[in-house]
């Protein structure tokens, strides 16, 4: 399992890295009509991505303390029953193509597609404890400079690490593996993102971000292979929301960057609406809401398990982690 999942994030870096290197900026075009400009390919996208949510598609590595978890490692690097620490890390990319962009108004629409391997590490060990895999493909649209949506189709699949099938290796207590079947989670996404002080004069001043999404599952009728949200067949909806804040600091220079904070906060039906609570702060670089960004800081983290296969637990965490978005 651990060499699985350093194949697949090597992959997916390489994937990424060429992707980087080949795909077209927004200086790239090829005229259509008079005012529109089609990009085949582009880094830079018509919807931002949400800066705490937990699944978010980025590259990231991430130290993070666990004060609280629902589930617990019965071998003897955990023999006190204590459980302290993991590592994390998320490989992952968005590609934006078949862009269409209004050159005057700036009105777009795209088709994006997303990949992100979240993989946990013991922090004692580097023992691989989960690994899953999170793919999407969305299309987006920038109605206004202040306003977006997109609906977009997520797959989020989920594999146990090398801590706990066989050999010399207990169960973590009171879990069965064969109980969950290896939960998938697929749905079909609606989502809406605007910034309300837009308007303001002071540029530096356009400093909120606020979006919501809904999220439900049709059984049966996915065009993606009639997946089957396991083992909840029919807890139809989830929910998130987010607010996030950044400022930057008009006489240092865009490369400089500012100060963020955010927050996301989902509900599934599949854990009765119980809210997930993430909160993320730090400094945040260049001054770009569409393209590549650079992140430092602080995340705390409580609700159910970011490790799908353990969906139905609750954990509480916070961490600390380097970050690139997209």
């Amino acid at each position: 399992m651990k060499n699985a999942a350093g194949k697949i994030s090597i992959l997916i870096l390489f994937l990424f890295l060429n992707i980087r290197l080949f795909a077209s900026d927004t200086s790239f075009h090829i005229p259509v009509g008079e005012d529109w400009e089609f990009r085949p390919f582009s880094l830079e996208h018509l919807y931002p991505n949400y800066l705490a949510d937990p699944l978010s598609i980025r590259v990231e590595a991430a130290v993070q303390t666990v004060y609280y978890a629902d589930y617990d490692y019965a071998d003897t690097v955990n023999e006190s029953g204590s459980y302290t620490g993991r590592l994390a890390i998320f490989p992952g990319f968005r590609l934006s193509l078949l862009q269409f962009v209004h050159a005057k108004t700036g009105f777009g629409i795209e088709g994006e597609i997303g990949a992100v391997i979240p993989t946990y590490m013991r922090s004692t060990n580097n023992d691989v404890i989960a690994l899953d895999g999170i793919y999407y493909f969305r299309v987006n649209s920038k109605i206004t400079p202040w306003w977006n949506i997109n609906f977009s189709k997520h797959h989020n699949c989920t594999h146990l690490g090398d801590e706990y099938p066989v050999d010399k290796v207990e169960s973590p207590i009171d879990y069965d593996p064969n109980r969950l079947e290896l939960p998938v989670l697929d749905d079909f996404r609606l989502a809406n993102a605007f910034r309300p002080l837009h308007f303001l004069t002071a540029r530096n001043l356009d400093i909120l971000t606020l979006y919501g999404e809904i999220g439900f599952f049709l059984p049966g009728t996915d065009f993606l292979g009639e997946r089957q949200n396991k083992p909840d067949r029919w807890a139809f909806m989830n929910y998130l929301w987010g607010v996030e804040l950044e400022y930057y600091l008009p006489d240092w220079g865009e490369n400089i960057g500012g100060f963020y904070a955010a927050l996301n906060v989902s509900y599934y039906q599949q854990n009765g609406y119980s809210p997930n609570l993430s909160v993320k702060s730090g400094w945040i670089l260049p001054q770009d809401r569409d393209g590549f960004r650079f992140r430092i800081g602080f995340q705390y983290y409580n609700g159910r398990s970011t490790m799908n296969h353990f969906y139905d637990r609750k954990e509480i965490f916070t961490a600390i982690y380097l970050s690139t978005d997209f």
